[in-house]
């Protein structure tokens, strides 16, 4: 079991974006500016580009004069910012853990738990296991119960995960 968590863990850090991370939280209240102008929800597809990427989001106010001004906000608030974009839908947490359910079988048993919602987590609970899995703020955990003290692991981004998923899932 500890060689799959580990490998989990390791293709996680590996698969991070570059650059500042950011804070959904803070990026939630910077949002409403956006919408002044930008009527559609977080999700909506013009945001795509720019989740998690602050990069693309600092070019994309360089090359809208009405924007401009945003460029001022610093690499942390437009951070944030991209943090909040990559929100999830809800669906997004269950395809990865059905994808990490066939991929890592021995830690994730038995597949196709029910998902479930608790302080801001997306999860499901494997019993054979006692492991939970899933989503918050756009990242995902683990937990391993049965481990004494066991911190609760942050395995990276989800958009991170998401991009890498087989065509189909």
């Amino acid at each position: 079991m500890k060689r799959s968590f580990a490998f989990f863990a390791i293709s996680a850090a590996l698969s991070l974006p570059a650059g500042a991370s950011g804070s959904v939280d803070a990026g939630k209240l910077i949002f409403p500016v956006c919408q002044s102008c930008h009527t559609d929800p977080v999700t909506a597809s013009r945001f795509t580009p720019y989740r998690f990427n602050p990069t693309e989001l600092t070019g994309a106010f360089q090359r809208t004069p009405q924007m401009n001004v945003y460029v001022d906000l610093g690499v942390q608030t437009i951070s944030d910012l991209a943090a909040y974009l990559a929100l999830p839908n809800s669906n997004d947490t269950d395809r990865l853990l059905d994808w990490a359910e066939d991929t890592f079988p021995t830690v994730l048993s038995p597949r196709r738990q029910k998902t479930g919602q608790l302080m801001g987590y997306t999860y499901r609970f494997y019993p054979n296991t006692g492991v939970y899995a899933g989503s918050k703020d756009g990242h995902a955990w683990i937990y391993y119960s049965r481990t004494p003290g066991a911190p609760i692991g942050d395995l990276g981004t989800l958009r991170s995960y998401l991009d890498q998923l087989p065509s189909g899932r």
